[in-house]
């Protein structure tokens, strides 16, 4: 049986993709991604306590965050109460 608590923690999971893309990143640059994504779901709670009808829920939400020289694409599933990483990119340091 799943512990109260784990019903409205949101997990963070990374997509085959992002994975790749990891892997020619430093590994700092890796645990900072990972730590931001982990604070995020960490934060983020269902709206109700109860499972809204399926009609209701809102759809798949793609939100970015920027860590040094890299923006890393995710997105938010409400129904599955999941963050995925999608992709990351790096993107120069503006006025630099």
């Amino acid at each position: 049986m799943r512990r109260p608590e784990s019903l409205y923690k949101y997990t963070v999971e990374v997509s085959p993709n992002a994975w790749r893309q990891m892997a020619h990143l430093p590994l700092a640059t890796y645990q900072r991604i990972r730590e931001e994504l982990d604070a995020v779901a960490a934060r983020m709670r269902p709206e109700t306590p109860a499972p809204l009808p399926q009609k209701y829920v809102r759809p798949v939400e793609t939100r970015s965050l920027l860590v040094e020289n890299h923006i890393a694409l995710y997105e938010v599933d409400p129904l599955r109460k999941r963050l995925t990483l999608r992709e990351i990119a790096w993107c120069p340091v503006q006025g630099a």
